[in-house]
């Protein structure tokens, strides 16, 4: 019975900290909103944002649909405070191929903040 309890619990420690938002690294769920961007799975976009992002979110994914994007050496590291913002800074580009031409899209940096306990995407730092 104990060994029972020990393994629950393991499992359920194991749940709360998959979380897909990155719960404790705002740069890895940057690199989550990303490839979800690239996807445009508009649904795990708007998971990954702050509620006042969840719109554009929805907008970013339908301009990304007839893409066929992809990611191209990405690197996202956390940054400095923001006020209420924690600024996280991404390396690399976006490939998009529309029509047989081919267009890059330089990454940036971005305002994460949390909401629920799980980092979100909150738009792109001035």
């Amino acid at each position: 019975m104990k060994r029972m309890v020990l393994i629950i619990s393991a499992l359920l420690i194991l749940a709360a900290c998959s979380g897909s938002g990155g719960g404790g690294d705002p740069s890895a769920a940057m690199m989550a909103y990303l490839q979800a961007r690239v996807e445009a799975d508009a649904t795990k976009m708007q998971n990954l944002s702050c509620a006042d992002w969840e719109a554009q979110a929805a907008i970013q994914a339908q301009s990304f649909r007839a893409m066929n994007a992809q990611l191209k050496d990405v690197t996202c590291t956390m940054g400095d405070k923001d006020g209420d913002f924690t600024l996280v800074s991404c390396g690399g580009k976006i490939i998009t191929s529309y029509n047989g031409e081919n267009r890059e899209w330089e990454l940036g940096t971005y305002r994460m903040t949390q909401e629920d306990g799980e980092w979100k995407m909150c738009g792109e730092a001035q």
